[in-house]
């Protein structure tokens, strides 16, 4: 298994872009998913940088300030940043973004899941550098003010994505329910996007506007639960620097944490729904994905891991030969998988099993942790590093090839090596 080390630094390495940007009038040094995504993608470049830090940290120190380097004035940090253009980039139609009353081009409107605290702590874990801490966690903290005072309209602690590929999830079938789509048609799923990116775009990507229309305003768990874990993450480095600022961001992530268990936990199902706001109202979007799974990461009451645990095991839901799949079996909205790239209905995904397997380390729940980190790592031995897989024969279909979020399997590794 120590071959894949290998295997995954080979990946990452030529995958670099390095380079000047006349876009930008800065260098520029980062990773690009693979060969067909070329840009900077955010929540692709923070789980490189959470590998990269076992493999070469200071290739994970470059990205990570590269990526920082972006950062608008109110704390923004983009989905995509654009550090060089290429033809076929001309042709794209949503990347106008609305900075300092000027349109850019440079990077896209939208976020992405926040898992740069959880790459700086990473970076500090390995290198033990309290100074590039120093240097960058104020940024990463303004990041995360920026959600807060940004994205949560109806002040309750968590964050509202207001298109469905801010979770990082882009096509998952829970979002089919904001859009009424209640065939679970995924290309009317794709058409609902389509519309209101364009709309987004009239609208000069003003949140306000955009939150006011209630087009897409929805409480994601796993979005949340990344949001969550980050902060904790920059707690626990704060406890390095300023025992105060320790507290405050520790009950700001309590309190994230809180409200997810009380507003989204349901009962009679046993499991999280995300929510989502129409007309003053408050609607769970009750479709059992992976994200519902996601605070099985987070200290919530013993219960509902207990419950949620269950769901994962389960082989009618989310345990399937090459677990755990991005919507349960059971659900109607359970495919396409991997003849298409109406992606994340049911696929198997990396990132998703390493937060998840993580986890329940964590919680105590080491032997399913090793369990989920046996079958993940036997998917990479078999298939390769791709963007994601069949949950039956681990076959990654029209997934792209050679994809670098996938190296994130390397940590399980050393997960099955721990007592």
């Amino acid at each position: 298994m120590e071959n894949l080390k290998d295997q995954a630094f080979s990946l990452l390495k030529n995958n670099i872009k390095k380079g000047y940007s006349k876009n930008f009038k800065r260098d520029f040094f980062y990773l690009s998913p693979d060969s067909v995504h070329f840009h900077q993608w955010f929540w692709d470049s923070c789980f490189h940088i959470i590998v990269m830090s076992k493999l070469d940290p200071e290739i994970a120190k470059k990205e990570f300030e590269t990526l920082i380097s972006v950062q608008q004035k109110d704390g923004f940090i983009p989905h995509i940043i654009f550090w060089k253009w290429r033809l076929r980039d001309r042709f794209q139609k949503w990347w106008q973004k609305e900075v300092n009353s000027k349109k850019t081009n440079l990077f896209t409107a939208e976020i992405q899941p926040p898992v740069i605290g959880l790459s700086l702590l990473e970076i500090y874990k390995a290198t033990g550098d309290l100074e590039f801490v120093k240097r960058n966690i104020e940024k990463v903290e303004q990041y995360y003010l920026y959600l807060k005072e940004k994205r949560d309209p109806d002040y309750d602690g968590l964050i509202s994505i207001i298109t469905p590929m801010e979770s990082g999830m882009d096509l998952c079938s829970h979002y089919d329910i904001p859009f009424g789509n209640e065939k679970h048609d995924p290309l009317e799923t794709k058409k609902h996007i389509t519309e209101i990116l364009t709309r987004y775009k009239e609208w000069g990507w003003d949140l306000d506007t955009i939150f006011e229309s209630s087009l897409f305003d929805v409480e994601d768990i796993s979005f949340n639960t990344i949001y969550c874990l980050g902060l904790y993450a920059l707690a626990e480095l704060y406890g390095e620097l300023d025992k105060n600022k320790q507290k405050e961001i520790k009950k700001w992530a309590d309190s994230v944490k809180k409200s997810m268990v009380e507003k989204c936990w349901f009962d009679d199902e046993q499991i999280y729904f995300g929510l989502f706001h129409r007309e003053g109202s408050e609607i769970p979007m009750k479709v059992k994905t992976i994200s519902s799974l996601f605070p099985l990461t987070l200290p919530v009451p013993e219960s509902h891991i207990k419950a949620l645990t269950g769901h994962l095991q389960s082989e009618k839901e989310f345990w399937s030969s090459y677990p755990i799949t991005s919507v349960s079996m059971d659900e109607p909205s359970f495919g396409p998988l991997t003849d298409t790239r109406l992606i994340w209905r049911g696929t198997t995904w990396i990132n998703t099993n390493w937060f998840l397997a993580n986890g329940l380390e964590k919680q105590g729940y080491t032997a399913l942790a090793k369990k989920i980190a046996r079958k993940t790592i036997e998917l990479i031995i078999k298939s390769g590093f791709h963007e994601y897989y069949d949950p039956f024969d681990g076959h990654p279909g029209k997934a792209m090839r050679n994809f670098g979020w996938s190296t994130l399997a390397i940590d399980f590794i050393d997960l099955l090596n721990r007592n």
